[in-house]
């Protein structure tokens, strides 16, 4: 099995932690979002994973060296310009081979197995299939009685559909889809399953059981660390902490630091004595000083936080 993790996004809406620190490799309790999928994806049965590259690409590429799964074969595709998800599958394409493969956004954490995907792919012989959950923040795949993907939010002809999706950013993919996007530069993924629902092509959906989110924002990446830590999310049970502080390597909590909730902190992080802390997450090398008071926030790499914080992302 080949698999292709989007890496290359400016994650906009995770500003401004994403101003140090490109979106695949912010963390979920120390752990990077990359590194979960590429260890979920080894032991799934990948032997190759493409990663395309853009935004603080050095970082990615210097993780990549460092903490790839032994035994998988990791290859980088980078993108001087920005070539978007369809452009950016089309330019890795080499990579990827001519075999279906699977397809993850990094900023997403799930708990379906790809292969489900890529097996119902196989068996009904289309050139994509779409995981996909009923989340009515995002739902914009019209899909019909038999699972079949009849075209996306803003199109005319999908009166009376028999359900809307949310299309979670795994998929499985054939090669011959990428047939329908631009040979060359910036393009869409959903312009491709346009395109090839149009020309006759099956796009199916499947819906995925389990948990689902993307860490799009600041505050959802705050709200999967508060669940994990109060044991809301049994599916990532592998993710949730065995106590209230999470230390990373280098990390202290100084006596007389106060602590409410839980705290996670990463590599270098420090709360000092005299710092009052409340359901917050350190990103490495942040630092609450004496006095402070931060409380559910997000603190990026590096940050200083004096007086009161509550709320936020703060870098």
């Amino acid at each position: 099995m080949r698999a292709m993790l989007l890496a290359a996004g400016l994650g906009t809406r995770l500003r401004p932690l994403t101003a140090r620190r490109p979106k695949c490799l912010m963390p979920v309790m120390n752990r990077p979002l990359l590194g979960l999928w590429l260890e979920r994806l080894a032991a799934g049965g990948a032997e190759r994973v493409v990663v395309n590259t853009h935004h603080l690409a050095h970082q990615v590429h210097d993780y990549l060296r460092e903490h790839a799964p032994p035994g998988l074969e990791v290859v980088v595709s980078h993108e001087p310009q920005i070539l978007g998800t369809g452009g950016g599958l089309v330019a890795a394409r080499s990579s990827l081979g001519e075999a279906p493969f699977v397809l993850a956004n990094a900023d997403v954490v799930c708990s379906a197995e790809p292969a489900s995907l890529l097996e119902r792919l196989q068996a009904q012989g289309a050139v994509a299939v779409l995981g996909l959950v009923d989340d009515p923040r995002f739902n914009t795949v019209a899909v019909d009685g038999r699972g079949r993907v009849l075209g996306f939010r803003g199109e005319t002809g999908l009166e009376g559909v028999a359900a809307w999706r949310t299309y979670t950013g795994l998929a499985a993919i054939h090669p011959r889809l990428l047939d329908h996007l631009p040979a060359l530069g910036y393009s869409s993924l959903v312009e491709g399953f346009r395109r090839a629902i149009a020309a006759g092509e099956p796009v199916l959906g499947l819906d995925l059981e389990g948990f689902w989110d993307d860490l799009g924002t600041p505050r959802r990446l705050w709200a999967l660390h508060r669940d994990l830590a109060r044991g809301r999310q049994p599916e990532l049970a592998g993710l949730a902490p065995r106590e209230p502080v999470v230390r990373g390597e280098g990390a202290v909590l100084e006596p007389g630091a106060e602590v409410e909730g839980f705290c996670v902190l990463g590599p270098g992080a420090r709360v000092e004595a005299g710092a009052r802390v409340r359901e917050v997450v350190l990103l490495p090398g942040a630092r609450v000083c004496s006095g402070a008071v931060v409380e559910e926030a997000v603190l990026g790499d590096g940050f200083i936080a004096r007086g009161h914080i509550r709320g936020g992302a703060h870098a």
